[in-house]
């Protein structure tokens, strides 16, 4: 437990108060919105809204904490997903284009005078 009392834990254990502060108060700020006569349902929606942010922010905070606690848990696994096979480039065309082939030819001595 003592690894929770880092600075960077502390900063985390405060950006979360502070965080759930702020959402459950804009929340409650949408939920009176709601109940004057310049209100509607919109606003209960939000009000849901802000409060389903903080619930996910609590979440976050437990997958966190559980990952710190619990190295292997975010370690992959070896087999998980099968090998990606790359396709295999076409073979480059014959230079049959004259034009093409001198276009070419200019473009490697430009490349042999940068090196």
């Amino acid at each position: 437990m003592r690894a929770f009392v880092t600075p960077r834990w502390l900063g985390l254990h405060a950006l979360l108060v502070v965080s759930l502060l702020v959402l459950a108060r804009t929340g409650v700020w949408q939920w009176d919105r709601a109940s004057t006569p310049s209100g509607s349902w919109q606003n209960y929606g939000y009000a849901v809204q802000w409060w389903l942010f903080a619930g996910f922010a609590v979440f976050l905070y437990v997958k966190t904490v559980l990952d710190e606690l619990d190295p292997e848990r975010t370690r992959e696994q070896p087999d998980a997903l099968p090998p990606v096979v790359q396709p295999q480039a076409p073979p480059p065309a014959a230079e049959d284009d004259d034009e093409l082939a001198a276009y070419n030819r200019y473009l490697r001595s430009l490349h042999e005078r940068t090196q």
